[in-house]
């Protein structure tokens, strides 16, 4: 029983914190889009790799990185700037060769193996599952003791999946419903999602260190 409620818990914290806007919600939208469901599958299979990985790892080091605080605010500007960098790349390379297209640096990789380097440099998710396996540990909703820390890692990996899988299906119809009143935004809409992107990290960036300083 103890398996089966860390896999639960796992799978519906990571499927609802995959669900928001992300880079690669919004990255595995476009392979879905430019390269179909194959590509897709590949990309997440690549995702879920490193989260599996990664995981493990803050489970095992959250006393560490919880009393560096100073390492999650670098993460946490890293991923702004990144952001930035995908607008730009993709506003780019709309211009350059259609609606169709990838920047060529993302479209030169297989979708599992840029699955897997997107999420080596997905930084913020440092803090996010520091965060969530602290208070799951700490409120007994999970045990890590042995084999059972994998039954919940095997859940955040499913729930992952899922999510992103989800919002790629969901986020697909609304691209063609807005690319029949509206081509330039159906062609920039991934420039623009990616400022919005950073704007809102910005924005919990600023009010999370103006209350701390």
């Amino acid at each position: 029983m103890v398996h089966l409620k860390n896999l639960l818990v796992g799978f519906i914290v990571s499927m609802v914190g995959s669900l928001p806007l992300g880079y690669i919600n919004v990255i595995a939208l476009k392979i879905y889009e430019t390269q179909g469901m194959s590509s897709l599958t590949l990309f997440l299979l690549g995702v879920v790799i490193v989260e599996f990985l990664l995981i493990l790892l803050t489970l095992k080091a959250a006393n560490w990185l919880h009393r560096h605080k100073r390492f999650t605010k670098v993460t946490e500007i890293l991923s702004i700037l990144f952001m930035l960098v995908l607008a730009v790349s993709f506003y780019n390379g709309q211009e350059a060769v259609g609606d169709r297209a990838i920047p060529d640096y993302l479209s030169g990789y297989s979708p599992f193996l840029l699955g897997i380097f997107l999420n080596c440099i997905n930084l913020v998710q440092i803090p996010f599952w520091l965060g969530w396996n602290l208070y799951l540990v700490n409120a007994e909703l999970i045990e890590v003791k042995d084999s059972k820390k994998y039954a919940y890692i095997f859940g955040t990996s499913a729930g992952t999946f899922t999510g992103v899988f989800l919002f790629v299906m969901v986020f697909q119809k609304i691209l063609l419903k807005t690319s029949t009143f509206s081509p330039w935004l159906s062609t920039h809409i991934f420039s623009l999602i990616f400022i919005l992107l950073a704007l809102m990290q910005s924005l919990k960036f600023f009010r999370k260190y103006r209350i701390q300083g």
